[in-house]
């Protein structure tokens, strides 16, 4: 009786744990948000000395990763700064 109780918490837990890691964005983030991304990634830039030609790719995947970790959805061009 322990194992199929033990059994069954195991699976159940196993469960939950891996749904939480599937959570998937879904909604696109603020632009104030991405306006402020924009200008922390640029200093990012700066402190890493990229240059001009690598600056917009630079740019695009730092702010992705960013969007990423908030769970927000990827953009795919630069937004304009205001």
């Amino acid at each position: 009786m322990k194992k199929i109780i033990a059994f069954t918490l195991l699976a159940l837990f196993n469960n939950i744990a891996y749904s939480q890691g599937e959570e998937v964005a879904s909604e696109e983030a603020p632009n104030g948000h991405v306006q402020n991304l924009l200008i922390e990634c640029k200093q990012y830039a700066t402190q890493d000395e990229i240059t001009e030609e690598n600056l917009n790719s630079y740019l695009l995947q730092c702010i992705n990763e960013e969007l990423e970790n908030s769970f927000y959805k990827k953009i795919t061009t630069l937004p304009t700064q205001e």
